[in-house]
């Protein structure tokens, strides 16, 4: 079954990642399959398309699910592409990992983060400016038409260049250059779950099965996000002190 918690609210972070984060896309022709299928699998179906992005070898979804139907969607849309990948590549095997992984987004306020997160993929990657990647949901806010249903999102700012200034603010809470941000409680949880997903692990817990190194990585990535020592301490049952370690252990690794 896939890793899911329900949304008081409908709405869902879903990443799809390539199997072992090999790559999902060999050219512009595989994201256009890829875009169509997403529209067909979700068609006839209460879900709307919030925001999306692709990557090379994986693939960020924002979406609206009202009745409960994205599993099934998920599954077809996976299915589909992976049959056409590996005729097209002449292989056999899994392209996606073996379950899409979610996040329930449960506040306004936490939607617009994700949605501005997942747009701002390539440009946190290195790879793009805003304007000049064409395969996000970015350009359909600022009027192209496509999948996306914009008015759910462009309805809680005055105008869609309201929307755009924010999107190009960045992607707080998850941005490294905002260290001195703080994370509410509300939302240290979901943040947290957020950056482990990031990392390919499937909630916050995981970090105690980790090696000394990837939990001091990850409790670093953890930190770095805007969330305290306090806060990841309570999310982990790790104590503050230990964490300071572990973070410092990952800084001092990265000067190396």
């Amino acid at each position: 079954m896939p890793m899911r918690r329900r949304s008081e609210s409908g709405f869902y972070h879903v990443m799809l990642r390539g199997n072992a984060k090999q790559i999902i896309f060999e050219d512009d022709d595989d994201r256009r399959r890829f875009l169509a299928l997403l529209g067909s699998s979700t068609h006839g179906t209460s879900i709307s398309i919030v925001a999306w992005c692709f990557m090379d070898n994986h693939v960020h979804l924002v979406l609206a699910d009202p009745k409960d139907e994205v599993s099934a969607a998920l599954h077809d849309l996976a299915l589909s592409y992976a049959l056409y990948f590996n005729r097209k590549c002449q292989r056999t095997g899994h392209v996606f990992e073996g379950r899409y992984k979610s996040l329930p987004i449960d506040t306004d306020e936490y939607l617009l983060q994700v949605v501005r997160y997942v747009i701002n993929n390539p440009v946190a990657a290195g790879i793009s400016s805003l304007d000049d990647y064409p395969w996000s949901s970015f350009p359909e806010y600022c009027g192209q038409k496509g999948l996306t249903d914009v008015g759910i999102v462009l309805d809680m700012f005055e105008s869609p260049e309201d929307f755009e200034q924010f999107c190009r603010e960045g992607s707080q809470p998850y941005d490294r250059k905002l260290e001195h941000d703080s994370v509410p409680d509300a939302m240290a949880l979901p943040v947290a779950n957020h950056i482990a997903m990031q990392l390919g692990y499937r909630d916050v817990s995981q970090v105690t099965l980790l090696s000394r190194e990837k939990q001091s990585a990850f409790l670093s990535d953890l930190a770095d996000s805007g969330l305290t020592h306090k806060q990841i301490a309570r999310l982990t049952g790790i104590s503050a002190s230990t964490i300071s370690r572990r973070i410092h252990e990952a800084e001092a690794s990265r000067t190396l």
